[in-house]
């Protein structure tokens, strides 16, 4: 899979909020554009994991795959479990 990233500049009324490679956003045609494919193309077969890894992806040049990207985040899920009670513990009282 090869994607095109294309750099945008046009914004609100010609004002660029900010620069980036990894998505476009044509309020007048009705497109966002992520990691080079319209959402509704991606959403259709990739979930949260696929479209955090094709982003990584193109930001980084780093290769990423959607199971890395769910092991990390299911590994960093349970690094933060491990950790509430004492966050709650030391949030009593405020």
């Amino acid at each position: 899979m090869t994607i095109h990233l294309t750099k945008s500049q046009i914004g609100l009324d010609g004002v660029p909020a900010a620069e980036t490679v990894l998505s476009h956003v044509d309020g007048e045609r009705g497109e966002l554009i992520i990691a080079g494919e319209h959402v509704a193309d991606l959403a259709g077969r990739s979930g949260f994991e696929g479209v955090t890894a094709r982003l990584w992806n193109g930001a980084t040049g780093r290769s990423l795959s959607e199971a890395n990207v769910r092991a990390s985040l299911g590994a960093a899920r349970q690094r933060a479990f491990a950790r509430l009670a004492d966050l709650l513990a030391a949030a009593r009282g405020l």
